[in-house]
């Protein structure tokens, strides 16, 4: 019976180390996608080169095609609200048009070239050719001033990178802590046959090396059965071709976990081990494991309530995270217009960018928004604001669309600051046609967000990064146009401040106003505006964030049934060593909670103490997670003294203890 109790909990922990195994598979082959060979994986930066969209690209797919490297893009396929990926090959090749990953619930397709016309070049690139020529690519780039960061197919990185996440180490601890309680458990359990063997005389090694095969044995039968259920369950569901990735996650774990128990259990049975004076007053044999029991109980509840506060603060804050990013999906159809323009070309430009945006707003096609920091105005008080964001209605209803809590509220003007009131006037001033008039000011509307809502904002002078802030004045310009002059909407068009609303009805509107690539060769300019979505990049991040939340659900169980396994363990050694007083004075009448009453308060406060002094190293933010860590772990302690008493009642009264 009791290796049949090891062998359910080591089930359930490799059960959960299987778990863990099926997300680091899943990430490795998002990072490495196995369908089509990938080894290496390009992260490049054009932006602090001089090339333009074009130039870049058209560098990338000559040395594509020169090296045989079969580069492929990362994009997501704002075709499927951005919820799925695309792969974007430079130049022809042989690879499927489509193809199936480990976690995708759909298929993966393999576009041409044409699909990059409205990306930047800046992003993560796959190598499915060559290995033998990515050395002399990589040189090339970066000799040309382009950031280039390489990474190579690692089972191993992608369990480190996990291991190492905040929070993820919980999981981790979590899965040591259970297991050093089973061994605990199991050395419980041997301990009057091992008593009795030292006291025939049997050799110390002898006994130590039956007692940890006995253990390892029932751990290998286990780990063996999760493995081989899981893989047949992965092969079936997810496709026998990640069998052998997930099997080696999934084994280097288990190995690891079983290792430390082992070890875990020889440290315990050498520090617990039956000494002269107990054989001869006959004492049980199972008190020698008291103190380590009441150890890992303290251990395990000391990991609880201290690691709940932060990963608590973990989920949230990966929660939030995937809600932020999840907010680039409502700007997929949003692009910008990149200059590759010379300087004295964009400012003889600005008349007609100024008209084009003009024929955007009358058409409700454009956004805007530009914010600023503390950091970038740091003469003005700006209170209890952390930055101001200039703003239009569009940009209002794109960032908020789909949000049912409320999302801003509106802030009287005696409430701001008067610095920084005087500065949202006079900057409006300073970049206005002809200065703002009084009954153009008094048409701005100033707002800030609700409260737990944190409003997406465009950085000032560089569009494409968002801030989500709670603490942002957000000043709604009526008019884009009527606010700014063509100098400054032009500067703000070319940081992507002001974005505009689909692919065609922008390159139409380049066209309407002379400013699409032949127009400009008409009037003699070399240069060119081109069209690109500016939410790429930031839909990729929110894809990648929601994997981040099951983890530090998993962590968060993993420490609560290491901790209740523990208690559970310690209860019973308890109630073995005071069987003899427990079971005549229930005989006699006494209550249960008479009988248990010493203990429990004992074992709580110890567990009070141990809480207070996890709650003055705490932060606040995380008090409400530390409180309910500390509930649940008080209140199983008592429950698991009663379970054990009242099991070891009925096994005296049945002779079987």
């Amino acid at each position: 019976m009791y290796k049949r109790i090891i062998v359910v909990v080591a089930s359930a922990l490799f059960g959960l180390l299987a778990l863990l195994a099926v997300i680091i598979t899943d990430l490795y082959d998002r990072d490495f996608p196995q369908a089509i060979g990938v080894e290496s994986r390009l992260s490049i930066n054009f932006s602090e080169s001089n090339f333009s969209v074009t130039e870049a690209f058209a560098m990338l797919e000559e040395l594509d095609a020169s090296l045989e490297l079969g580069l492929v893009k990362v994009a997501p396929d704002l075709a499927s609200d951005g919820e799925g990926q695309m792969f974007v090959a430079l130049n022809e090749g042989e690879l499927p048009e489509e193809f199936s990953w480990f976690g995708g619930d759909g298929v993966v397709k393999i576009v041409g070239k044409d699909r990059l016309s409205n990306s930047y070049p800046d992003g993560f690139y796959l190598v499915t050719g060559k290995y033998a020529n990515l050395r002399e690519f990589e040189d090339t780039l970066k000799s040309a001033g382009v950031k280039v960061g390489r990474g190579d197919a690692s089972i191993l990185d992608s369990l480190f990178f996990v291991v190492q996440e905040r929070g993820f180490t919980a999981a981790v601890i979590a899965a040591f802590a259970l297991i050093m309680a089973l061994a605990l458990f199991w050395l419980s359990l041997r301990a009057r046959g091992r008593a009795l063997r030292v006291l025939g005389g049997c050799p110390t090694v002898r006994i130590q090396m039956q007692d940890l095969a006995g253990f390892g044995g029932t751990l290998f039968v286990s780990a063996g059965a999760v493995s081989l259920i899981a893989a047949l369950y992965v092969g079936l569901f997810y496709g026998w071709l990640y069998v052998g990735t997930f099997l080696k996650v999934l084994l280097s774990l288990q190995v690891a976990v079983i290792t430390v128990s082992l070890l875990a259990a020889l440290i315990m049975s050498a520090t617990a081990w039956p000494s002269a004076t107990m054989l001869a007053t006959r004492q049980p044999a199972v008190k020698s494991l008291r103190s380590a029991a009441m150890v890992i109980q303290a251990l395990t509840f000391l990991l609880v309530v201290s690691a709940a506060g932060p990963a608590w603060s973990s989920y949230k804050h990966s929660s939030a995270m995937a809600a932020e990013m999840a907010q680039w999906k409502q700007l997929a159809d949003q692009v910008a217009i990149v200059f590759a323009t010379e300087i004295n070309e964009m400012d003889n430009l600005e008349p007609q960018i100024g008209e084009l945006v003009k024929d955007a707003e009358s058409l409700d096609a454009v956004a805007f928004s530009y914010t600023y920091t503390k950091e970038m105005i740091m003469s003005v008080n700006f209170g209890e604001y952390s930055s101001v964001s200039f703003v239009n209605e569009n940009w209002l209803d794109l960032v908020t669309k789909g949000v049912s809590q409320p999302t801003v509220t509106s802030v009287p003007h005696e409430d701001i600051p008067k610095e920084l009131f005087q500065m949202v006037r006079e900057e409006a001033d300073f970049l206005s046609r002809d200065g703002v008039s009084e009954e153009l000011f008094s048409q701005f509307r100033f707002l800030r967000p609700a409260d737990g809502f944190r409003l997406p904002v465009s950085q000032g002078g560089g569009g494409e990064r968002l801030l989500f802030s709670e603490d942002v004045l957000v000043v709604v310009v009526p008019s884009i146009y009527n606010v700014y002059n063509d100098s400054a909407l032009t500067s703000m068009a070319s940081t992507s401040n002001v974005v505009f609303s689909g692919v065609t009805a922008t390159q139409q509107l380049l066209e309407r106003h002379g400013l699409d690539v032949q127009s400009l060769r008409e009037s003699g300019m070399k240069g060119e505006l081109r069209v690109v979505y500016i939410a790429e990049e930031g839909i990729l991040l929110a894809q990648f964030a929601a994997y981040v939340v099951w983890l530090l659900n998993l962590a968060l169980v993993a420490l609560v049934v290491a901790f209740s396994v523990a208690a559970g363990i310690s209860a019973l050694i308890t109630a073995l060593l005071q069987s003899k007083r427990d079971f005549p004075l229930r005989l006699a009448g006494q209550s249960w909670i008479s009988i248990l009453q010493r203990r429990i308060v004992k074992d709580l406060f110890a567990g009070i103490i141990i809480v207070g002094i996890v709650v003055v190293l705490q932060k606040p933010g995380t008090m409400g997670a530390v409180l309910v860590a500390a509930a649940y772990g008080l209140l199983i302690v008592p429950l698991s003294h009663l379970f054990a008493t009242r099991w070891c009642f009925n096994g005296v009264s049945r002779r079987r203890i």
